[in-house]
This record gives structure tokens, sequence and C-alpha cells, in this order.
């Protein structure tokens, strides 16, 4: 006689917490000046693969007007893919490439995160994504889609927003106001660096351990 199938779940496959944490003021105003950034430069980060379901198109569409309003407005976007040629056309286009910038693919993420201000991802469809726990792990307020997977990882008015998918103004105005409010995103930054840790590789490691004794009992 068959046995029926055990689903075990669990909070992600695990992030390293000694890589991605938070840094001091001091140690951030040292790397913005190793990455040739100035100290009050407003900082978004989005780590993705340049695919069409991550959306680059949508935040770079909003970056004009996210640039009257925050002056001091930089971003950094990180990833290879198939649209990034067109994604820095678009952005040649719109005259905001001289605050965009596509590093293509990178080893020290970790350390853009340290340098950033803000965390934004516009993807259309995920699951539980790793570049928003590894922001979170790294202090940083989160701005998201309203999707499945980032629902589960960003609690709105606690880490981070939620804005509607495919609202230009509800998305420019969740970020508009975190920048406006230092002190807001200064406890979201603590809220994740909290939040993140259930994220954590040591925690992913002990709880397969479980899942593997409970199999082997069956």
């Amino acid at each position: 006689m068959k046995k029926h199938a055990q689903v075990f779940m669990m909070d992600g496959v695990g992030i390293n917490l000694e890589k991605f944490k938070a840094v001091s003021p001091k140690e951030k105003l040292t790397l913005r000046s190793k990455y040739k950034y100035d100290s009050d430069d407003f900082i978004i980060l989005y780590i993705a693969e340049f695919i069409p379901r991550k959306d680059h198109g949508f935040f770079i569409k909003n970056i004009p007007e996210l640039k009257k309003r925050i002056p001091n407005l930089k971003v950094i976007m990180p990833g290879r893919g198939v649209q990034l040629k067109e994604m820095k056309i678009l952005a040649v286009n719109l005259e905001v490439e001289d605050i965009i910038w596509f590093p293509g693919y990178r080893k020290d993420i970790n350390l853009l995160c340290a340098i950033s201000d803000l965390y934004v991802t516009t993807s259309r469809q995920e699951g539980l994504p790793i570049s928003v726990i590894e922001a979170m792990a790294s202090g940083l307020p989160i701005v998201a889609s309203r999707i499945r997977g980032q629902t589960d990882a960003v609690a709105p008015g606690r880490n981070g927003e939620l804005y509607q998918l495919d609202n230009n103004a509800d998305f420019v105005e969740k970020i508009v106001v975190l920048y406006k409010n230092s002190e807001l995103r200064t406890e979201m930054g603590k809220s994740n660096i909290e939040d993140s840790r259930k994220y954590s590789v040591d925690i992913a490691v002990r709880k397969m351990a479980e899942i593997y004794g409970e199999c082997m009992k069956g």
C-alpha cells in the first residue's frame, strides 16, 4: 500500500547573514566614496535578471517623475539578460541614463545593498524573492509590487510598502513617502534586519535536517 506524500514548508533556501548585514553610517559613507556616490545621494537598488517578468521597464518609465520629486536620485540595476540593451536604450530615450547605473553581473551585491537607501522590485511574478530577503538583511526598507511571494516577505507599514501592479502613481508615491521620511526608513530597516533572521542559512540547514529526520522515521 502506497504512503501518502508529505509536504514540508520552509522559509526560503537560506541566506548568509554574515555577508548581508547593515553597516554603520561611517562604513556606508566610505563605501559610497569607493563607488563614486555622494553622501546625500538617494540610492534605489533593484537586483534582477533583465527578463520580461522582472519588468524593469515599468521602473525606468517612472524615473522621470521620481527625478522631479527626488532631485538627488540615483538608481542601481545590476543583472544580465535579454532585455538589458533594450532597457539601456529606454533610459537614454527618457533622458535618465545619467542617474541609472547598469553594472551587469556583480559579485559585490552585499556592498551595493550597503550603499543603498531603498530596495525596489517591480517584478510581475515571484516565488520567495531571495534578492528582497538579502536587501532586508542589509537593513533596507522595501517597495515591492503586490504579488504572491513578495507579499510573504513585505509587511506594509512595518518593513516596507506594496504598490498595486501597473499603478504608476501608487509606485511613485510609495517611494517618495519613504524618501521624505528618513526616520520611517530607519525603523523599517530595523524591522527587516529582525525579520530576515528567520531566512538565515543556519535555520534553513537545521530545518532541512529536521525534515530529513521526519522522512527517515517514515
